[in-house]
């Protein structure tokens, strides 16, 4: 019997969280058939315990197909304390890039034959570098996201974007000009530590590899030759094609309501998805907005207050955590999907819309129009181009689009064996 490559994997893989959580899932369950898997949780899956706790039952599921728990990493608590303390993750960001040393790692001894990291944030990239050294290992980053951005606009578009969601949520112009300050100063401090960091960092792994074409773009000039792309590392499961047929299939008519398309933060642009709805429900009183994902209880109450603010308290609907299939059907049933969208590098909800046949618009950055950007149903506006974004809503509420078509896109099969020969190419490496 041939024995299988170890790879010991750095990841937070779980249903819960990111999107990048579920990427992540979906990558540790395939390895499982090709090699000795051993799992690595950087600390960040700490920070939150509800989704700790909720992950659980998909990280049993990852030791019944044979993944092995290997170890983790974790800061020092006081870290998470001031996060919930002071309201802001800035502290537990920030302090282990300036101070990496304080991250400590606990992890099984064992002959491993590569290290693989499926995430971009520093707690995941940091711990796996540690580990390649520590096990003389050859190494692959998987970024998801952007580690950080090169393009100056791109970056002031996404602090623009926070200074609104601060300026929302104030209850007294003082506040709302400690929150900015706070806002800015974060995320201008947070970028310079991060460009320095990972540049120096991301040199060491063997392989770089980013989910969509879109990484290397948003990342620089100089990082077009040094990142390899799959385009796109993610796709839809023949089941998922599947129960979305379903869906489709059982939906007569749309419902009376918009939905947002992202999670429900500042960076997928939900500040600006509630002004926009706000615009649009004067021409069109009856309409809801439905958002999902998950809230932690604080942050509801704040965006409760931001919609009676703006008056469409009554309209807005938060629906917390639904399953896959829920979330699926509510998008089937929406007349339009508002996605203005700061952060990407592939918008697996606008090709989810598309397939149930429900326009989108949405902003255009990069990971949106490279994969959409000729996709009839939907409109891409320039970053904070709010009235177009009216303008352009309002017309596909008015004007129904029949020709709605997702781009045509790899197959997740074709999308993992590619993913996976990467990985035996860096074993053969070693």
């Amino acid at each position: 019997m041939i024995k299988k490559p170890s790879v010991l994997v750095v990841a937070s893989p779980t249903l819960k969280g990111t999107g990048g959580n579920f990427r992540a899932f979906r990558s540790i369950e395939e390895y499982s058939r090709f090699f000795d898997t051993y799992l690595f949780i950087p600390w960040g899956l700490w920070s939150d315990k509800k989704i700790l706790l909720d992950s659980s039952k998909y990280l049993l599921y990852l030791k019944n197909l044979g993944v092995r728990f290997s170890g983790y990493s974790y800061i020092p608590n006081i870290l998470y304390k001031l996060r919930k303390s002071v309201g802001i993750r800035f502290f537990e960001l920030i302090v282990p890039m300036v101070f990496p040393e304080i991250a400590k790692l606990n992890v099984a001894l064992s002959n491993y034959d590569a290290t693989v990291v499926l995430h971009e944030s520093w707690d995941a990239i940091y711990s796996g570098s540690v580990l390649s050294k520590l096990f003389n290992t050859p190494s692959m980053a998987f970024l998801q996201l952007p580690p950080f951005y090169g393009s100056k606009e791109r970056f002031q578009n996404i602090v623009k974007a926070l200074l609104l969601w601060r300026k929302l949520r104030s209850s007294s112009f003082m506040k709302e000009i400690l929150f900015q300050v706070e806002a800015v100063s974060r995320e201008v401090s947070l970028n310079h530590v991060q460009k320095k960091r990972y540049k120096c960092i991301l040199t060491k792994y063997t392989v770089i590899l980013g989910v969509s074409k879109a990484i290397p773009i948003e990342m620089g000039d100089e990082w077009t030759n040094r990142v390899a792309s799959l385009d796109p590392g993610v796709s839809l499961t023949d089941n998922e094609q599947k129960i979305i047929m379903y869906i489709k299939s059982r939906t007569n008519e749309k419902k009376n309501y918009l939905i947002f398309g992202g999670r429900p933060d500042a960076y997928k642009g939900l500040p600006e998805a509630l002004l926009v709805f706000k615009q649009i429900s004067k021409a069109h009183s009856n309409l809801k907005f439905v958002v999902t994902g998950y809230v932690e209880a604080k942050t509801l109450a704040i965006l409760k207050r931001i919609t009676r603010k703006l008056g469409i308290d009554n309209k807005v609907v938060f629906s917390g955590f639904v399953s896959r299939e829920e979330r699926l059907k509510l998008v089937a049933e929406a007349k339009l999907m508002i996605y203005p969208s700061h952060v990407d590098s592939f918008s697996y909800a606008i090709l989810e819309s598309l397939y149930l046949g429900t326009p989108v618009v949405a902003y255009d950055i990069p990971a949106v129009r490279i994969y959409y950007g000729h996709s009839p149903g939907v409109e891409l506006i320039k970053e904070w181009s709010l009235e177009e974004m009216i303008i352009k809503a309002l017309d596909l509420l008015e004007h129904k689009i029949d020709d709605i078509k997702p781009p045509k896109i790899k197959s997740w099969e074709e999308i993992m064996s590619e993913e996976i020969n990467i990985i035996n190419k860096l074993v053969v490496s070693k």
